[in-house]
């Protein structure tokens, strides 16, 4: 009879001890895989017993089994908890933690208002991934997917957008309080990237708040586990949207923008754009394919992405 207590007792504490069902997992967010398919960017829960997150094991990002963030319970904000990830897609393995990262996307949802966004060089050795809230940039962090470095240059980029607004608009841009939002990181060559900046009252609820909207060119400069982004270039834009490619149209439209860029190349640079899509082809084909319940929804965004990275590319030849 003791011996059958004893066994209760153990039941019960592991069933109510903090190592819960989810634990030591982690999940891909799918859409941010490199061009060659050998790097992906995940999320999980700080809850490796060893400390490291070299134990933690994939689940799929949409399947049934979740990561259980209620486990951080309600005196614990969800962030404190979540941490991002570089994860190598031939070993299923995390290499590295990206710095002050938070977002989670899945079957568990998402961070409300909030975003994730990614955009990497052409040779897979640098990488820009912005972390969006809800009206401005949270973080922005570079990763060097070949050597499992990550750093934070959210600062460098804050103050060269910043140096932007006041020389391109004057002391109107130069309100310290005003949000700062970048998106749409584009490499156009291994160590030039461009993106867009939109500087203003971007949480107000006025209809007429200030904003000013620019297209800034970055050189990345120095080592790159570490480098540092030098402002090249900048102009002012119109904060409108561009037409929205119908999901109709999508693969002509990828075609179209392949063969721009193409016939702007040189012969020897031709055959490594060759080479590089059809590697994101079958990239994008094998992401897709391992996900059943978003597979067209997972295209759609893979392919808008690369649409975007080509024709801007295009415009900086």
């Amino acid at each position: 009879m003791s011996g059958r207590i004893s066994g209760i007792v153990l039941t019960l504490l592991w069933l109510h001890s903090p190592i819960v069902f989810g634990q030591a997992h982690f999940k891909r967010f799918p859409e941010t895989v490199t061009n060659n398919g050998a790097y992906v960017l995940g999320w999980g829960l700080k809850d490796d017993p060893a400390g490291s997150v070299d134990s933690k094991t994939e689940i799929v990002a949409d399947g049934p089994e979740k990561i259980d963030i209620e486990s951080i319970g309600v005196d614990v904000e969800t962030y404190e908890r979540i941490e991002d990830y570089l994860v190598d897609t031939a070993t299923g393995k995390i290499v590295a933690t990206i710095p002050d990262f938070t977002y989670y996307a899945g079957s568990e949802g998402s961070e409300n208002h909030f975003g994730l966004e990614v955009g990497w060089s052409p040779d897979n050795r640098g990488g820009i991934a912005i972390y969006q809230a809800r009206y401005a940039t949270d973080k922005v962090a570079w990763i060097n997917p070949t050597e499992h470095k990550t750093s934070n240059v959210w600062p460098q980029i804050e103050k060269a957008v910043r140096r932007v607004a006041v020389r391109k608009e004057g002391k109107e841009a130069a309100d310290a309080d005003y949000e700062i939002s970048v998106s749409n990181p584009v490499f156009v060559r291994p160590r030039r990237v461009v993106m867009d900046a939109v500087v203003g009252a971007l949480s107000s609820k006025k209809p007429d708040a200030p904003s000013y909207s620019f297209e800034i060119l970055f050189d990345v400069k120095g080592n790159l586990d570490a480098p540092q982004l030098e402002l090249a270039s900048a102009k002012s834009v119109s904060d409108e949207s561009g037409r929205d490619i119908g999901d109709n149209e999508i693969e002509a439209q990828l075609n179209k923008a392949y063969h721009k860029l193409a016939t702007a190349l040189p012969p020897r640079d031709r055959e490594s754009l060759k080479q590089e899509q059809l590697k994101w082809l079958a990239t994008r084909e094998h992401i897709t394919a391992a996900e059943k319940d978003k597979k067209e929804s997972i295209q759609l965004r893979l392919t808008r992405r690369r649409v975007a990275e080509l024709e801007t590319r295009a415009r900086y030849r």
